[in-house]
């Protein structure tokens, strides 16, 4: 399927502003550091506010814990950089999964950094001191009318690590914040320090991965039925072209494709239907860019945006 990109909107700061986030980009898994962090989001129209701590070491392996005002964990995760465990605040809900492949996730990412430089303005405002650290201030945003601010990050100028990101709702204003107000980028981590304990008399939940990840025609053989594209999508978007998965639900192939606009995202599953059959349910939502019913060939469902 042929991508089409609208006209770059990078702002008067050219390429430089997209080298600094592809540099970032690059560089997550790749840089050791521990640091504490303010988190700070707006909830059911208040603002509640939370620390971070984050220890990470090259090579994908992670610890980082969310705790809220009175010191008491809401969220865990962690990482030997093979397998990644999360945990929630009662300690009750366990999660296992593989971790990412890194190369992969760089892909994912790069490809949306193209996205999203075609469909938004991004404007380096300058420098700025974070965490005691200077760094490069960058807004993604839309000219308008009306005017539109959508993220602001702050990327260290020696590791392009992301010190501080601000998302903002319709009305411009911060929704989600989180800011390192410590970091160090020489630390020591004890033994066992990306190791994961599973409370007694908790079952983890194993997330299986992925089938397979690739292009959407390499997908499609695997699944073993041709994949059906929108033959309309919102304005910007496009399918993370080799970013396509192959899922096993109930013993049944099932192709996950992704589209992008650089900022939002959402997702189209499809399973192979058997001529005769009942046409299966609709999934989290419904949309127009399904075929016709008397010519699906697979069942189409749309997750939300997020």
């Amino acid at each position: 399927m042929a991508v089409v990109f609208a006209p770059r909107m990078v702002s008067a700061a050219g390429d430089k502003v997209l080298d600094i986030l592809r540099k970032a980009i690059m560089a997550r898994g790749e840089v050791t550091y521990s640091a504490v962090a303010t988190v700070a989001r707006v909830e059911h129209e208040q603002q509640k506010s939370y620390t971070q701590l984050i220890l990470r070491q090259k090579g994908g392996r992670e610890r980082v814990k969310l705790q809220d005002a009175d010191g008491q964990t809401v969220w865990l995760r962690v990482s030997d950089g093979k397998t990644l465990w999360e945990q929630n605040a009662a300690g009750n809900r366990v999660f296992r999964r593989d971790a990412p492949e890194p190369s992969q996730l760089r892909q994912h990412e790069l490809y949306n950094l193209q996205v999203l430089s075609a469909n938004f303005q991004v404007t380096l405002l300058g420098t700025e001191a974070v965490a005691g650290r200077k760094v490069y201030h960058i807004r993604i945003g839309h000219p308008g009318p009306p005017p539109m601010v959508i993220r602001d990050v702050w990327i260290d100028k020696g590791n392009y690590t992301e010190l501080k990101t601000q998302r903002f709702g319709d009305d411009n204003r911060p929704v989600y914040t989180v800011a390192f107000q410590r970091v160090n980028f020489s630390p020591a981590f004890e033994p066992g320090t990306f190791e994961f304990e599973v409370p007694p008399d908790v079952q983890p939940r194993v997330i299986e991965s992925p089938r397979f990840t690739g292009s959407l025609d390499a997908a499609a053989r695997l699944a073993g039925f041709s994949a059906l594209t929108p033959q309309q999508l919102p304005a910007g978007f496009s399918l993370f072209t080799d970013s396509v998965s192959v899922r096993d639900f109930k013993g049944v192939s099932v192709l996950w494709l992704q589209y992008t606009n650089g900022v939002r995202t959402f997702s189209v599953f499809q399973r192979k239907v058997d001529p005769g059959a009942p046409a299966p349910g609709s999934g989290r939502g419904r949309s127009s860019m399904a075929a016709p019913r008397q010519n699906r060939k697979a069942d189409v469902r749309l997750a939300s945006c997020r």
